[in-house]
């Protein structure tokens, strides 16, 4: 897993002006790799962050003016300490120490279907335990906590028929007003499909409440926003999908806006990271559109597939620059910014030069820039469904099937040397993550 380039600098940066808060702009360069097809021989746009991981990792403790925070991680095991057909659940707070009287839910799916929810109370030991429950491939279990509106849950898991579970749930403390958050990384990303454009919008949250300078000690907390993290959407926008999520952060529409709700844990390495897209109905040759961010951004990408004619500038970015992969032709820009700086909260993109629908310029790409749209959300993208309502069993159980028949198209074209080993484990690593969603979707849509 990737450290967060540039987290002591930000950590700096928030304490020197604790009044900017969710304002401070943090030079920090986004991960390694841009996203869709770039070659790596071409130089980046005047400004752009550098991607090819020369910037330095900042390992836990590696500047001394900063304190990091040692954090107990959630995780779910099968041991042979509790008996079979048994859940013990432990809460800790962010040492580590166990918390005594704290609700624990054990939510269960039996294929498909949602069991009644059983609850217990943490003991002095921090532990509630679950007892007599049903072993097996056709049941599936997970615990979860709540306070202040945070969820804070380990992933789904099977009883096996000879030993137990012993699961670990952190409950951070939580707060509103979202000191020390920065958006980390936006990345929108295009393509054209028929008479639309296809705008996929990539964000990570960092939470740097883990981190605190000099001699003061580090108040890890979630962050709940009262309200919601609005992203502003264009008008007419249509078609609104969102990647779901193990944790629980959720999007949603309000009007013209996507709205995250749900809570960011403390960052120590990876941000989290929330995926959404939508699409805008084209008439004529150009597009203009804004993207409104809830923050300012530090980081910031925009990339499109060009057919040859096609232009685009973004609102304070530098020119956007061609890239090519194996014939294919996309435009890319993008910036960090630096602490004196203005702040960045709107992604302003035009587009000119856009061929007709029936032009054999708008023909969609099958090789590198397909791949602009990559991971879970490439299957998100083909169910034609929204998430701005609860979806049916059906539809989820419809969607596991699509991704069970992906996942063996995969495996066949890996062994016929149709797909590379790289890109293979890489998919079959998202269609795993993908599939451990769906218990949780299932879950939500019982609700």
């Amino acid at each position: 897993m990737r450290r967060l380039d540039g987290i002591v600098l930000a950590a700096l940066m928030l304490a020197a002006a604790p009044s900017l808060a969710q304002d401070a702009a943090v030079q920090a360069p986004p991960p390694p790799r841009a996203p869709g097809p770039v070659d790596p021989s071409q130089p980046l746009p005047p400004g752009h962050p550098p991607t090819d991981g020369s910037a330095p990792m900042v390992p836990g403790g590696s500047d001394p003016a900063v304190r990091r925070a040692m954090l107990p991680q959630s995780f779910a095991e099968e041991t042979s300490e509790v008996p079979a057909g048994s859940i013990h659940v432990r809460v800790v707070n962010s040492s580590g120490a166990p918390l005594e009287g704290v609700t624990v839910r054990l939510g269960a799916m039996r294929e498909g279907e949602r069991d009644a929810p059983r609850e217990a109370r943490t003991d002095h030991d921090g532990t509630a335990r679950f007892q007599g429950l049903t072993t097996g491939g056709n049941i599936a279990y997970r615990a979860s906590t709540e306070l202040a509106g945070a969820k804070f849950g380990a992933l789904p898991f099977q009883l096996g028929p000879s030993m137990g579970h012993r699961v670990q749930l952190v409950r951070f403390d939580v707060e509103h007003e979202g000191r020390g958050v920065l958006l980390w990384d936006s990345r929108t990303e295009m393509r054209f499909r028929d008479d639309r454009l296809l705008v996929v919008q990539r964000l990570r949250i960092a939470n740097l409440s883990g981190l605190a300078l000099g001699e003061e000690q580090p108040v890890p907390r979630a962050y709940v926003p009262r309200d919601g993290m609005r992203f502003e959407l264009p008008a007419g926008y249509t078609a609104f999908t969102s990647q779901p999520t193990m944790s629980d952060v959720r999007m949603t529409t309000e009007g013209d806006a996507a709205v995250l709700r749900g809570s960011i844990p403390p960052t120590l390495s990876e941000p989290i990271e929330v995926v959404f897209q939508f699409q805008m109905k084209l008439s004529g040759g150009d597009v203009a559109m804004r993207i409104g961010m809830p923050m300012p951004v530090v980081n910031s990408l925009v990339a499109v597939e060009a057919p040859p004619g096609l232009s685009m500038t973004v609102e304070g970015m530098p020119a956007a620059e061609t890239r090519e992969s194996n014939g294919d032709r996309i435009l890319l820009t993008g910036l960090s910014r630096q602490p004196n700086d203005p702040p960045l909260r709107t992604v302003a993109i035009q587009i000119h030069g856009i061929p007709s629908p029936a032009g054999p310029a708008r023909t969609v790409a099958t090789g590198a820039v397909a791949l602009l749209i990559v991971g879970g959300l490439y299957t998100a993208l083909r169910r034609g469904n929204t998430t701005t309502g609860k979806r049916t069993r059906a539809d989820i159980e419809a969607e596991r099937d699509r991704v069970l028949v992906e996942g063996a198209e995969l495996a066949r074209r890996h062994k016929a040397g149709d797909v590379g080993p790289a890109t293979y484990e890489r998919r079959r690593r998202e269609l795993t993550d993908w599939l451990s969603t769906l218990l949780k979707e299932l879950d939500e849509a019982a609700n």
